[in-house]
């Protein structure tokens, strides 16, 4: 899990490189698309905005092939964190959707202000808690091609 508290840090150590700038893209954008509708850009990303009460799920979620990014965009976004090793699967991995579940875990919630970008890592499930009702972008990216510096 990377928190980056601004657009400007997530910017500094990522933008040169291609998918990332397609993560910024995409955050970039979003809020001016249709609410709830997926969109991609190029093969590497999805993305889709809507409040965090609808993005929220009663189970953690975790992928395999994606990296998912949660960037609120008018307030503080709550999400719950954890290593999927650590968590008992409530679902199997289905390779048609790339998600697993898990119950969900009683961990302190990660607070991700408003213009910032929280990135949850393919060996992590996440759920992102309803308590706060703002406007979200969410983005999976793939996690083929260059990820982090200190992994």
């Amino acid at each position: 899990m990377h928190v980056y508290e601004t657009r400007a840090q997530f910017d500094a150590e990522l933008s040169s490189v291609k998918k990332w700038m397609r993560v910024g893209q995409a955050l970039d954008i979003a809020p001016t698309l249709l609410q709830d509708v997926a969109y991609s850009i190029g093969d590497s990303l999805t993305y889709w905005w809507d409040r965090t009460s609808a993005l929220s799920t009663p189970d953690m979620v975790g992928t395999r092939r994606y990296l998912s990014v949660v960037a609120p965009i008018d307030g503080e976004a709550h999400v719950v964190v954890a290593p999927k090793a650590d968590l008992a699967p409530t679902r199997a991995y289905s390779d048609l959707d790339d998600r697993e579940r898990f119950e969900a875990a009683d961990v302190k919630p990660v607070v991700v202000p408003a213009g910032g970008i929280l990135v949850v890592d393919e060996q992590e499930a996440f759920r992102i808690l309803p308590d706060q009702d703002v406007a979200a972008v969410m983005v999976r990216v793939t996690i083929e091609g260059y990820s982090f510096p200190n992994k």
